[in-house]
């Protein structure tokens, strides 16, 4: 099946979205933010792993023939065809989601807003990648 753009695109917009909002709710510390704020960034980060996760798994069907089993075997073998070297931190992203959707009570909020506040450098690389590989 040929890669259906217009899909990869819409997704990449998803997650330039999700990143431009969890920098605004993030802009100020994690002691100002209201509590609907932190559930704000952490439904953020779900939306953020799943558009990436909806990405990588067509270009791993489509393009690659990989029938990934996980959101996180997605990310390291794409990633590692792509010559993404960071693919960890993605594979990480897809657990903090597991976390945020199943056990969201063992997670800790300051913890999620500190990861959110570092960078997005690798997702960043992994969307420049699939821009390079479908001619976006």
């Amino acid at each position: 099946m040929p890669i259906d753009i217009d899909v990869i695109e819409s997704r990449i917009r998803d997650v330039v979205e999700v990143i431009n909002e969890l920098k605004r709710l993030t802009s100020k510390s994690f002691t100002e933010m209201s509590i609907d704020e932190i559930n704000s960034m952490k439904y953020n980060v779900i939306v953020l792993v799943e558009a990436l996760a909806s990405i990588c798994l067509h270009i791993a069907v489509d393009h690659f023939g990989l029938r990934p089993k996980s959101y996180t075997e997605c990310f390291r073998e794409v990633s590692r065809r792509l010559g993404v070297e960071c693919y960890r931190d993605l594979e990480a992203l897809a657990r903090l989601r597991n976390l945020l959707v199943h056990r969201y009570w063992v997670v800790r909020d300051d913890i999620v807003y500190n990861n959110v506040k570092t960078d997005f450098r690798c997702v960043n690389e992994f969307i420049e990648k699939i821009k390079k590989l479908v001619k976006i």
